[in-house]
């Protein structure tokens, strides 16, 4: 990108908080040229230790610090100003929420991301309806995750002349890497050599449904006795997971880590440990880029066949689609890709060969630039 063409991105939702849009831009960036595009983000702990380990200039902020509502337009000053300090001369808004308008206020250029949620909830509030149309009016182009998110876009503004559909990249060379120690750290998990491991790695929220694989555990191992469910992850869900582990008498069968470090080096030893991995949503994702991830590891993927997922995962040839309120239809997916050995090797293969031929970062990150040029 030329010297005229900087960029500043505008994102709550960046490192060193854990998470799918954080890791998105920390992946994303790191394809730019590092003095063409500097952040506006929300202070949290721990960000001045990271901030010193990026090239790119980093702002932070109280994104609602504002003393009257809406409480983000104090943000508008902020970012006329770094700006000019950065002579850039595009936004890019991280996500969608109503503070994108200060795009229009600025009479800036300006560019919207859109992950999932952001975009999935705007229907019910017809403030962000009211909000959005604008948005999408004025800005350069709304870029998503899936073609799934195109078409809610579609439904609110009744055509996607300004979306983009980008696929999120993989990093499936360093997730491919071999792990430091991995027999000791399968060891420490309580996981023998012989032991199937289920899979979900994520925050443990409600609507995750971590629970319905919780609750279909006791059936699977009636018919694989050998079977270890790890559940990767923290939140606010977790103590009442371990209660209804230990109600079920799971005790040593299913295993929960706790946090894990959110990069590729920490995942890669969970993927390349598992021999499904299972997303079953109880609400509709953009994409789901664990998915992904999973499958370039040669992990085959039972996911909800709501929303992006399908997008994610191909049916029958990456994985399977089940119905995130069908426990007998998922335990039935999960058992298949257990027991037979020549059905998981087609989808293993298949997962990773799409991964590398679809979702490289390098390539994703080249379609972006282009998008923002």
């Amino acid at each position: 990108m030329s010297s005229n063409n900087k960029k500043l991105l505008v994102t709550y939702f960046f490192p060193p908080q854990i998470g799918g849009i954080e890791n998105y831009y920390l992946n994303l960036l790191s394809h730019f040229d590092q003095s063409e595009v500097s952040v506006l983000c929300q202070q949290q702990p721990g960000d001045k230790e990271f901030d010193l380990t990026q090239s790119y200039h980093i702002y932070r902020t109280e994104f609602f610090g504002g003393k009257l509502p809406p409480r983000w337009l104090k943000l508008q000053p902020e970012i006329k100003e770094i700006m000019a300090t950065e002579k850039a001369s595009n936004l890019i808004f991280g996500h969608f929420h109503p503070l994108n308008v200060i795009g229009s206020r600025l009479k800036a250029p300006y560019y919207v991301f859109g992950h999932g949620t952001d975009i999935r909830k705007i229907k019910d509030n017809f403030w962000q309806k009211f909000i959005f149309k604008r948005v999408y009016r004025d800005c350069q182009a709304i870029v998503t995750n899936s073609n799934y998110l195109a078409q809610e876009i579609a439904k609110l503004t009744g055509n996607t002349d300004k979306v983009k559909v980008v696929y999120p990249g993989v990093n499936w060379q360093q997730l491919n890497q071999p792990v430091d120690d991995f027999e000791a750290q399968r060891d420490a998990l309580g996981i023998g050599s012989n032991d199937l491991v289920i899979l979900s790695m994520g925050r443990l929220v409600k609507d995750k449904n971590y629970e319905t694989i919780i609750r279909i555990m006791p059936a699977l191992l009636n018919l694989l006795p050998n079977i270890k469910y790890i559940i990767a992850g923290d939140g606010p869900e977790l103590e009442n997971l371990k209660a209804l582990a230990d109600q079920a008498d799971l005790e040593n069968k299913v295993i929960f880590t706790g946090m894990i470090k959110n990069n590729d080096e920490a995942k890669a030893f969970y993927y390349q440990l598992a021999h499904v991995y299972v997303g079953v949503s109880a609400i509709a994702e953009g994409l789901g880029v664990s998915y992904l991830e999973a499958s370039a590891c040669r992990t085959p993927v039972v996911a909800s066949k709501q929303g992006g997922s399908a997008e994610a995962v191909l049916d029958g040839e990456t994985g399977i689609l089940a119905d995130p309120k069908d426990q007998e239809g998922i335990a039935k997916a999960i058992y298949r890709l257990l027991s037979d050995k020549d059905m998981w090797e087609k989808m293993a293969t298949a997962g990773q060969e799409r991964v590398k031929r679809e979702f490289d970062w390098a390539i994703q990150a080249e379609k972006i630039k282009e998008i923002l040029k």
